[in-house]
């Protein structure tokens, strides 16, 4: 549902959230009530005869067909949840005994206190990305301790370590200073933090429409701990109850409203693949422009996913490329000096471990902004670099830290790879050096075509989180793919498997969103979700320009020389048998 003042915001809802929204109280003559008791109801139907909560409600993930949420998404809503049971257990306030849908709190808290600890015992945190799990888990557990509740996991040393490490960089003192910090996202991490800890008073500065960061948890949070009751914090709560896609169910999403994300992602998706005619360009333009434009916009056109939010790299980047494949210059130059470090580009000041994708999407940015200036080649240079050198460290199976499926950030890479070939290959990077090009760009597609080609299914699908997303990314990559001067028998296989995707695709109707996108919990997005299947389904297979598919094919390049570099492509691709070749 869209508000003229907020926004949109189609992220699925997060048990999680939902649990933090449900602890808010306020008096009112006299008498401590819950605000949300309808966002506790919907804990309790989400819970699970076994105890413990799996992240999503039971509504959205009906006939889904994928498989189970990820542990981190059970045990950060589980802890959640059996942290609100014990406090409307001991303080009811208006929600009386008799209102509780059988089993009782107490029995529910049992169940729940056994389950947490089972599936704490299988935690293996190296591998988790939640957004600042390694501060909100540690929250929790204090929080759970002062309710009486001790938990002891053999990760537990870990996680407190990477949360030690974490405020060694992001300092919460940090959020009292004029600019945002990413902390304010998780600002329920430090509930159980006293005033000389952490003073509310000192970050009421950083509210936006109401909000912490567009976070129901944070801002939660925050109204319960703030000396002075905050109406705009109330009516954006109950907002993002009613407008967010839990529809006034009681139940909210990790991120409210996610504006400039989800219009920039779509936007940028159907600009990349050539989706756009006159009319739609101008539309999204001005789309773009408004999100610019608006108050609380960096004075540097940097962005964050809603409006008002800390400036990332993402979406800063998609922003930037909507606007050169519309006709203007982007800003990749601005976002290059913001988000710049030693290795690649931080999708965030202070971030553990940078992204791939968000990496993709900066190099995108820069090869499609027109703009000229000093450094530009060798920013190119390092973010190929570390793309390959991350390729390589996954040792076949790329992940990213906000997507789950592989096949996305393969999507990114196709594209922004194919991207530089056709820049390098029609003159425009004259000083790029030519090894990155033969050594690292065109050897790394050749994986990409590779790995999409071997993954498909034999229903024509992709994934195994998916499968209909999914689909959508490889069936994406391949369309960038087969720009390529590929062999004839290689691009036949390439045109079949492509074919065979978007036959599955067709097959989509009405089945919900995926959970893929990582937050505090894993999320669909129903828009961004339609956004990928009809681009696939849609985009033309000659994403080359005619000049450029005339300089690879005449000669005036030796494009496909550089394609055979490190081994013939028959031999890199002649092999790939799938359970469809």
């Amino acid at each position: 549902m869209y508000d003229a003042r907020y926004g949109i915001g189609t992220m699925t809802c997060s048990v999680y959230d939902t649990a933090w929204v449900a602890n808010v109280t306020k008096t009112v003559n006299g008498n401590p009530q819950y605000l949300f008791p309808s966002s506790f109801m919907a804990i309790l139907r989400a819970q699970s005869p076994d105890g413990h909560w799996e992240g999503h409600f039971n509504a959205e993930t009906a006939n889904l067909g994928c498989s189970p949420p990820s542990l981190t998404d059970s045990i950060l809503s589980t802890m959640a949840s059996l942290y609100t049971l014990a406090l409307h257990a001991k303080h009811p306030y208006q929600i009386r005994a008799n209102s509780v849908v059988n089993p009782p709190l107490e029995q529910r808290i049992r169940q729940a206190v056994t389950k947490l600890t089972r599936i704490l015992g299988n935690w293996r945190i190296e591998s988790c990305n939640a957004v600042g799990f390694e501060v909100l888990a540690p929250g929790l557990l204090d929080l759970l301790s002062a309710e009486g509740f001790e938990f002891d996991f053999p990760s537990k040393t870990q996680l407190l370590k990477l949360r030690d490490a974490k405020l060694a960089r992001l300092s919460p003192e940090m959020m009292y200073k004029l600019g945002p910090s990413a902390l304010l996202h998780s600002l329920e991490a430090f509930h159980g933090w006293g005033p000389e800890k952490l003073d509310m008073e000192k970050i009421k500065h950083h509210m936006v429409g109401g909000s912490m960061m567009a976070s129901p948890a944070a801002t939660a949070s925050y109204l319960m701990k703030t000396k002075e009751w905050d109406d705009a914090a109330e009516a954006y709560l109950r907002l993002a109850i009613q407008c967010g896609e839990g529809q006034g169910s009681g139940c909210v999403p990790s991120a409210y409203p996610s504006t400039n994300f989800e219009i920039l992602w779509m936007t940028s998706t159907f600009a990349e693949f050539s989706m756009c005619n006159n009319s739609y360009t101008s539309q999204a333009l001005e789309l773009v422009s408004g999100i610019l434009e608006r108050p609380g916009s960096s004075s540097t056109s940097l962005i964050g996913f809603a409006p008002g939010i800390e400036p990332d790299l993402d979406d800063s980047a998609k922003a930037s490329i909507v606007m050169s494949l519309s006709g203007t210059l982007g800003f990749s130059e601005a976002i290059i000096n913001n988000f710049n470090s030693s290795r690649c580009l931080k999708t965030y000041s202070g971030e553990r471990d940078p992204s791939v994708s968000a990496n993709c999407n900066a190099l995108m940015s820069i090869l499609v902004d027109q703009a000229e200036y000093e450094g530009k080649v060798a920013i190119i240079e390092k973010i190929v670099t570390f793309i390959c050198a991350s390729w390589v460290e996954a040792k076949g199976t790329i992940n990213d830290k906000w997507n789950l499926s592989p096949h996305y950030t393969v999507m990114l890479i196709s594209r922004s790879m194919v991207e530089l070939l056709l820049k390098w290959s029609t003159g425009g990077l004259p000083l790029l050096d030519g090894h990155i090009i033969s050594f690292q760009a065109a050897p790394l597609l050749l994986q990409c075509l590779t790995f999409t080609l071997s993954t498909q299914h034999y229903d024509g699908a992709w994934g195994e989180i998916g499968p209909f997303e999914e689909t959508a990314y490889a069936v994406l990559a391949l369309v960038s793919l087969s720009s390529l001067p590929l062999p004839p028998s290689l691009s036949r296989k390439v045109v079949l498997a492509i074919e065979r995707g978007r036959n599955f695709l067709l097959k989509r109707g009405s089945a919900h969103c995926e959970f893929l996108w990582i937050e505090k919990i894993t999320y669909g997005s129903r828009n961004l979700m339609d956004t990928y299947v009809i681009t696939a389904l849609n985009a033309s297979l000659e994403l080359l320009s005619e000049h450029g598919k005339k300089a690879a094919s005449s000669g005036e390049v030796e494009l496909d020389e550089m394609l055979t570099v490190h081994g013939e492509i028959e031999k890199m691709t002649g092999g790939v048998t799938g359970d469809h070749l």
